[in-house]
């Protein structure tokens, strides 16, 4: 079943290729996900943020502390 999910992905980002070869205008352009729906678009979560900015902080001090820690050693 993935198999044929890729083989569709595939297929999709092809095409889209194909028809924004031939677009004049920069805003006639397509992407992938706007030729026709597949199932896993449903946890395509483009435009929204990954993390929040708590999350961001917390893992902004980790590194930091990592780093440090490397530059005793």
């Amino acid at each position: 079943m993935i198999k044929l999910n890729v083989g569709w992905e595939q297929t999709r980002f092809i095409a889209s290729m194909l028809i924004n070869v031939n677009v004049d205008k920069k805003a006639k352009m397509v992407r992938p996900e706007q030729l026709f729906p597949l199932p896993q678009d449903i946890y395509n979560t483009r435009g929204q943020a990954k993390s929040t900015p708590e999350q961001y902080q917390k893992f902004k001090a980790k590194a930091e502390a990592a780093l440090a820690k490397r530059a005793k050693s």
